[in-house]
């Protein structure tokens, strides 16, 4: 399906904006006065050329900070709040005299007066296969929301545009802002893939393409963090899977990174992946920056815990695309399928939610 580019930028702007505000981005600019009367838009400096809107602030609703989202098959947008519901917005056309999009809360499970709890926590969504996959990231004794952390499969059975059926695909050990992440579908849409931080354990799975002995195996001595942060977290670090639509089989595709939140295919369906740095190893021989990784089959790109991080002049460790530098990654799209000019149509957007920056990679 072909995106224009307003609903595109809108998918990824909520998610950068972490809840505070989601705005669209187009190539047909709005009036100056319009820009300038919205607070929040004078905020943004965008490339010559182009102009915001805003569309709609969760926050300012009591509707929590929205960290995922996704597009049905009738095109409405379906978010996630980090800590709470799942909603579902119909966004106004292009060219509306309103942009206020209409928002219900969706109703998970049969019983009358469906708890609108029964779902939500979620920092990974994607509509395919007429289900909605929801990647939960909930910590453990919530005992306001009591899902597991894992991946669950929603389906509307009976027709009546809400999902009564939940199905638990896998569950997954992990939690926090390093937990379970994002969902995408494959390039050849057959499949699902999915990817987590490196608080979530590596769960069984039916193949691996990479070795699964993975240790340690330091010759110097480790230098943990002095302030404790993931001491405890050893190898692979963050890794990525790939699924069938039924979660029976699994597969490891790579593996290696700190804390990556998202991913996406270019259009000849490469997987690149934009990781995380650790930011208190900054100045340190070790430090790694926020980076954008060509991630192929197999590859390990050896995250490990304090100064045992590989070196990408290792030769069992892929190099980075490119570092990017200080910073908290969140989206990673490719506009391959974008209604974009052509200098953007083989580039990536990474979104980094800490500066607040969108940059756009260009590939060779």
């Amino acid at each position: 399906m072909l995106f224009n580019l307003k609903k595109l930028i809108l998918f990824l702007a909520i998610i950068a904006a972490v809840g505070a505000a989601s705005f669209t981005i187009t190539k047909n600019p709005f009036s100056k006065h319009a820009i300038e009367d919205n607070p929040k838009i004078k905020k943004l400096r965008l490339s010559e050329g182009f102009a915001a809107e805003h569309i709609y602030s969760p926050s300012a609703n009591n509707q929590g900070s929205w960290v995922a989202m996704a597009f049905d098959d009738k095109g409405r947008l379906i978010t996630s709040d980090q800590y709470g519901k799942l909603y579902r917005l119909k966004i106004p056309a292009i060219g509306s005299s309103s942009l206020t999009p209409e928002v219900e809360k969706l109703k998970i499970g049969t019983e009358i007066g469906a708890d609108t709890m029964g779902m939500g926590y979620s920092q990974g969504l994607l509509y395919a296969f007429n289900s909605l996959y929801v990647m939960v990231n909930n910590s453990k004794g919530n005992k306001t929301f009591t899902r597991q952390s894992g991946l669950y499969r929603l389906q509307d059975m009976d027709g009546d545009d809400q999902f009564e059926k939940v199905t638990f695909m896998k569950p997954m050990d992990g939690d926090g802002e390093h937990g379970p992440h994002s969902i995408k579908l494959s390039p050849d849409g057959k499949s699902l893939v999915v990817i987590s931080g490196n608080h979530t354990d590596v769960p069984p799975m039916d193949h691996y393409r990479l070795p699964n002995n993975w240790q340690e195996d330091q010759l110097f001595p480790l230098i943990k963090d002095p302030r404790g942060h993931a001491n405890d977290r050893m190898a692979p670090g963050g890794w990525v899977a790939q699924l069938d639509p039924e979660g029976k089989h699994w597969e490891l595709l790579n593996a290696g990174y700190r804390n990556a939140f998202d991913f996406d295919y270019n259009e000849v369906g490469d997987l690149f992946v934009y990781d995380a740095d650790m930011e208190w190893d900054f100045g340190t021989p070790w430090y790694r920056p926020t980076r954008v990784s060509h991630s192929t089959s197999g590859a390990e790109f050896g995250w490990r815990t304090g100064n045992s991080k590989w070196s990408q002049t290792y030769p069992d460790n892929l190099p980075p695309v490119i570092n990017i530098g200080q910073g908290s990654p969140t989206n990673l799209i490719h506009l391959k399928n974008a209604k974009v000019p052509a200098k953007y149509q083989r580039t990536l957007l990474a979104f980094d939610w800490s500066f607040g920056i969108m940059h756009a990679i260009h590939l060779k």
